[in-house]
């Protein structure tokens, strides 16, 4: 009975975690409209981008419920998550730099990025969206079909195939959205944007979402932002 009594303080903290974040994006939103709406644009066409947040929001939070309830993922840990947003950090830093010298030989499209000040809310705000979109509602989805798997082969070992499973939809999305899919830059970057997405699953399994979705944010900071800053004067 405690035990009960002591989960429920933080399942509620929890979910007023996922509120806040789920506002906070909606108010960047909101914010950023008046000016980038060219930007929001080019991820939604003509879908308000009030109406995507606010679903991704709803669906998001529901999702999240039955990984909860099923899986055993979390939401927010508190001081667990502390630990869990450094190994993002170390994560993001690594393949950030990839990323950088990548564009250095590459050479990405030069309107590749939001420009700042825009980009300080636009790349969280987005990123939020993204987590929901390419991760916990394919993953959620994913699980509930492999269900009936869960018993012959193990929980954990159906979790791990759904997350590999997950880690493959984003990178395939942005190759499919460039254009060109069979050019060594772009095998590189379904490589890295897969790498990317497989560890943000792993800190998503090992830590929360809450975690997972900081590992976005220092990836942005790096590459959208303090690069994407530089790149223009560099490469262009």
């Amino acid at each position: 009975m405690m035990e009960v009594i002591e989960r429920q303080p933080n399942r509620r903290r929890e979910y007023a975690v996922y509120l806040t974040l789920s506002v906070v994006s909606l108010l960047f939103f909101v914010f950023l409209l008046p000016s980038s709406g060219a930007h929001f644009r080019r991820f939604f066409g003509e879908t308000s981008a009030i109406l995507v947040i606010v679903a991704a929001s709803v669906a998001g939070g529901a999702a999240l419920w039955v990984l909860r309830s099923s899986y055993g993922f979390t939401i927010f840990k508190g001081r667990g998550t502390l630990r869990g947003m450094a190994l993002s950090a170390g994560f993001a830093t690594v393949l950030g730099v990839a990323i950088v010298i990548a564009d250095l030989v590459i050479r990405y499209p030069e309107d590749l990025n939001v420009p700042v000040p825009q980009a300080l809310l636009f790349y969280p705000a987005i990123g939020f969206v993204a987590e929901i979109v390419f991760h916990i509602l394919p993953l959620t989805l994913l699980l509930l079909v492999f269900k009936p798997l869960a018993k012959p082969l193990g929980r954990e070992r159906v979790v791990w195939l759904g997350i590999v499973l997950v880690a493959i939809l984003e990178p395939s999305y942005q190759i499919l959205f460039g254009g060109e899919v069979f050019t060594p830059g772009m095998i590189y970057t379904w490589l890295h944007i897969f790498a990317i997405a497989f560890l943000q699953l792993y800190v998503f399994k090992r830590f929360d979402f809450v975690t997972m979705y900081s590992f976005r944010l220092f990836y942005y900071a790096y590459w959208h932002i303090l690069w994407g800053m530089i790149r223009l004067e560099v490469l262009f």
